[in-house]
């Protein structure tokens, strides 16, 4: 297969390989994601919403960064301390965080005022938008890194939505029992071609700690960058919540059988396919989340377990249903659109039970909250 895709790109992936040898499909990825101004996330191209690859929650209704407010609010009172900090890695276009924000001026000002709003964003891009459509909050600032905080200096919740999916992967092969890594080459003619390596001593640990069954003749991808960062929200987090939401599942479900090719997925103009190495830097690249993984090596770093569910379960429990009968009561046009957006944050083959929430906590005495009151049936999908 030829590789495709920007022209200056490809010429720094192939340099980096006539340098080194070949390189880690992982690195190949961090690539084709991040490389400064022209990987797919750090270049200036629309991604979300109808002009890009792909939708988020927060670009469908104000109602998610609204219930997600509800449940800031709950915790504010928990963390008992101010200013209380709300961290958001990853914001996107910022629309979920105007949500929030907006919410919580309009119905908790005295909570808004004894918060912040932290934004830890990489991209130009991103910064520039964010910027824009957050002007009118004075709470918000800007950070680059998890890493950029001191050690255990933030009082009140760290989240994300679709971060961790992101995330580069390292790809393995189970081959006769041994388990290989997925390197590459681009010759001059700009083909393709894989090289199996034994796989290194910490990816064998991952497999290994986190006890994964991995079927033979499966390929698959082991997210170790998820579990450093993890581990560094861990370390800064001082007294609050850790909210993750995203797509995946537990260990016990993500390494099954019926996943021979693993879940590592393209999205270009709001197609999927598994075309890799065709439109480099102009398509996302994203793999399942490992919740399992998540939980375990965040309980490494100090944060306890709290619980597990999917989207609709957590928003119903925050209060979703009474916003959709609000909306029912109106039946005007204005109304009927909005309950037909937010039907797809909920329904159960859409975006409400592909969907899950992790929530971990440190320091809390009494942790439980209100988006975890009613879990779903605890088949394999929820066990972690």
């Amino acid at each position: 297969m030829k590789i495709t895709g920007k022209k200056e790109l490809i010429s720094v992936i192939k340099d980096r390989i006539q340098k080194e040898g070949e390189i880690s499909f992982r690195d190949f990825m961090d690539m084709a994601l991040y490389y400064p101004e022209l990987g797919y996330y750090t270049s200036p191209e629309e991604k979300i919403g109808g002009l890009g690859d792909f939708y988020t929650a927060s670009e469908l209704d104000r109602a998610f960064g609204e219930l997600l407010g509800k449940q800031f609010v709950e915790m504010y009172k928990k963390v008992g301390e101010k200013p209380f900090q709300i961290v958001e890695i990853g914001a996107g276009k910022g629309y979920l965080a105007y949500d929030i924000l907006n919410f919580l001026k309009r119905e908790y000002p005295e909570i808004y005022r004894n918060s912040e709003y932290i934004i830890i964003e990489k991209s130009p891009y991103h910064i520039k938008t964010q910027k824009d459509i957050l002007s009118d909050f004075e709470i918000v600032r800007w950070m680059q890194d998890i890493i950029d905080f001191e050690e255990e200096s933030i009082n009140g919740v760290i989240f994300s939505n679709e971060l961790f999916d992101a995330f580069p992967v390292h790809l393995i092969r189970k081959i006769k029992g041994k388990i290989f890594e997925v390197f590459i080459t681009v010759d001059e003619e700009d083909n393709v071609k894989e090289v199996l390596k034994e796989a290194p001593e910490e990816i064998l640990r991952y497999i290994k700690e986190l006890n994964l069954q991995i079927p033979e003749g499966m390929q698959t991808e082991i997210n170790l960058d998820a579990s450093e960062y993890i581990q560094k929200i861990g370390k800064k987090l001082n007294k609050g919540y850790v909210i993750t939401i995203d797509y995946g599942y537990p260990s016990s479900e993500l390494y099954k059988p019926y996943r021979m090719r693993g879940t590592l997925l393209c999205y270009y103009r709001h197609r999927y396919s598994e075309n890799f190495y065709q439109n480099v830097g102009m398509q996302d690249i994203t793999s399942h989340v490992n919740f399992s993984a998540l939980k375990y090596y965040g309980m490494l770093s100090g944060l306890d377990f709290t619980g597990f569910t999917d989207q609709a379960h957590f928003l119903t429990n925050l209060g979703l249903m009474d916003i959709f009968q609000e909306l029912q009561e109106k039946n005007d046009y204005e109304s009927f659109e909005r309950l037909n957006r937010l039907k797809t944050l909920v329904l159960p083959k859409g975006m409400g039970e592909k969907f899950k929430v992790l929530v971990q906590h440190k320091n809390i005495e009494n942790p439980s909250i209100k988006g975890l009151d009613m879990l779903p049936y605890m088949s394999d999908r929820y066990r972690l």
